[in-house]
C-alpha cells in the first residue's frame, strides 16, 4: 500500500519556515558584503592602478554593492530594512531650557 496522501500542514509550515531563515541568513550576508564593499570603495585610490583600472575596479565595486544592497534588502523584507535605516538616523531630541 502506498502512501500517496499529501504531506500534513505542520510540516509545510515548518518547511516555509526554514526557507525563511535561509532566506534571512542569505540577505543579511549580502547586506553585510554590500557594506564592505562600499568601505573598500575608499582604498582603490591608494592601489598601485592606473587611472583608468581604479575607474573600472570601483565601478565594479560600485555596481557590486547596489546589486548586493537591493538582492540582500529584497529578501530581509520591509520590516528589516526599516529597521536598518533606522539605525543609520539620528535620533532628534528638543532640548528645552
Amino acid at each position: 500500500m502506498s502512501d500517496s496522501n499529501p504531506q500534513p500542514t505542520s510540516d509545510r509550515t515548518q518547511s516555509g519556515q526554514g526557507k525563511r531563515r535561509i532566506a534571512t541568513k542569505i540577505g543579511i550576508v549580502l547586506v553585510l558584503v554590500s557594506g564592505v564593499l562600499w568601505f573598500s570603495l575608499f582604498a582603490i585610490p591608494f592601489l598601485p592602478l592606473t587611472i583608468a583600472q581604479k575607474a573600472a575596479l570601483a565601478s565594479a565595486f560600485f555596481v557590486g554593492v547596489q546589486i548586493a544592497w537591493w538582492s540582500g534588502a529584497t529578501l530581509l523584507g520591509p520590516e528589516a530594512v526599516a529597521r536598518l535605516w533606522s539605525w543609520g538616523r539620528r535620533s532628534k531630541t528638543i532640548d528645552e531650557s
